[in-house]
């Protein structure tokens, strides 16, 4: 008890410094550089590989597909027990998971018999860690910063992630010009190890056993307490939406527009990435310098609205450049669409139903993404162009933003 009393002292204490004075950001913060900028190598290769050196373009999203349903089964269990147990043991036990799996991948790969199959397998392992991980660090950020600092820190992290983006695979389009994919897996693996060493070191209140020991009736108070919003309710229906109409044509059909479209190598496919992240850390670094506390709702869907134009404009680029800017500026409003609801959502929660909140937030987004990555990679296999797939994705972005800010009026006055 005593232990856990000064743990919730030293937590109390860190998250009323700022930002940069406070040790348990500046240790998450680390620890989100490390690890984004890992599985950005580690995800760009394994893309890459699958396009490229197995020249499976249509099956690509098969492995997606793998990543993604264990994450959306797991993903409310994840949320419980980011509730019920200490979030970094969670974050720190899932990257101790991911260096394992990518390990054995490396080994693997240098023993030289990597299918389709195996980097399925793979895929549905690390989606089971995702789900838990990503349900705690998408809720631990209020225990280590004060409410009015959640919208800048929101922003610095999510600006980290997105600079990952750009570095991440540029960096491993020129690792596997002049290496291998030995090299950016075993670059990964460090990352990976650094990462899981900052997070052990966050020092965050130790959560104490909820009052009833079930996990699904644990679960069952996340959903009922989500039901009784409807700004959480709405927002759970949108993301749903969006993500099937935008995750499986643009994870599935970059490396293939690359390929087929602008004649490109892994550099370009890490360009073209690379724009889309930089645009989304420029666009949390200005949410961040504005801190938006008013028509966050309608701000949000004029955003959205701008980024399925932007996106637009990807397929229609024939040009390099035409497209690395129209990926910027499409990175841009999508990053600004959506750091000021996240601030929202975790200044008005409560603390203890953060994690299952989160979780659902995270299970909107993704449980309808293993259907997109299936209709993409199905509609590839019909003989449907990539661009027109891609542009499809667009204009239903754009016909959803304005659909929501004429009749979800919910989402539209909020503030």
């Amino acid at each position: 008890m005593e232990n856990i009393r000064q743990s919730h002292i030293i937590a109390a204490s860190s998250k009323s410094t700022s930002l940069f004075r406070n040790s348990n950001f500046l240790y998450l913060w680390s620890a989100t550089l490390f690890s984004s900028f890992a599985l950005a190598l580690f995800t760009f290769s394994q893309t890459w590989y699958i396009v490229n050196t197995l020249n499976l373009q249509a099956s690509l999203g098969l492995v997606l597909l793998a990543s993604s349903v264990p994450r959306l089964v797991f993903m409310i269990v994840g949320g419980a027990a980011a509730d019920k147990f200490p979030k970094k043991n969670i974050m720190f036990v899932s990257n101790v998971i991911r260096i394992v799996l990518v390990s054995i991948l490396l080994l693997w790969l240098v023993a030289g018999d990597v299918t389709l199959y195996t980097l399925a397998i793979f895929a549905l392992c690390f989606g089971l860690a995702d789900a838990f991980f990503w349900s705690a660090d998408g809720s631990i950020l209020p225990e280590l910063v004060a409410k009015h600092r959640l919208t800048q820190a929101n922003s610095i992290t999510q600006m980290t992630n997105q600079s990952s983006l750009i570095l991440g695979p540029v960096l491993a389009g020129f690792l596997l010009k002049v290496t291998s994919y030995e090299a950016v897996f075993a670059l990964a693996i460090v990352l990976l190890v650094a990462a899981a060493f900052l997070v052990h070191h966050i020092k965050s209140g130790t959560k104490q056993e909820m009052r009833n020991g079930s996990m699904l009736t644990s679960m069952k108070e996340g959903i009922l307490y989500v039901k009784q919003s409807p700004f959480l309710t709405t927002l759970l229906i949108c993301s749903a939406f969006l993500n099937l109409f935008l995750i499986g044509p643009m994870q599935v059909g970059f490396p293939i527009f690359v390929k087929n479209v602008l004649h490109g190598d892994s550099v370009l496919f890490s360009y073209l990435e690379g724009s889309v992240g930089g645009g989304m850390a420029i666009g949390a670094i200005t949410v961040g310098l504005l801190n938006i506390q008013r028509s966050r709702g309608l701000f949000c869907i004029i955003m959205l609205f701008l980024s399925g134009i932007a996106f637009f404009f990807i397929t229609q680029s024939d040009v390099v450049w035409q497209a690395l800017l129209a990926g910027g500026l499409f990175g841009i409003a999508l990053a600004m669409a959506a750091l000021p609801l996240m601030a929202v959502i975790q200044s008005t929660v409560k603390e203890e139903m953060m994690g299952r909140v989160m979780s659902l937030m995270m299970l909107s987004s993704m449980g309808l993404i293993p259907l997109s990555y299936a209709a993409t990679s199905m509609l590839l296999t019909f003989g449907i162009p990539i661009v027109v797939i891609l542009k499809s994705g667009a204009i239903a972005i754009v016909l959803f933003a304005l659909f929501v800010a004429l009749r979800v009026p919910t989402v539209r006055n909020f503030n």
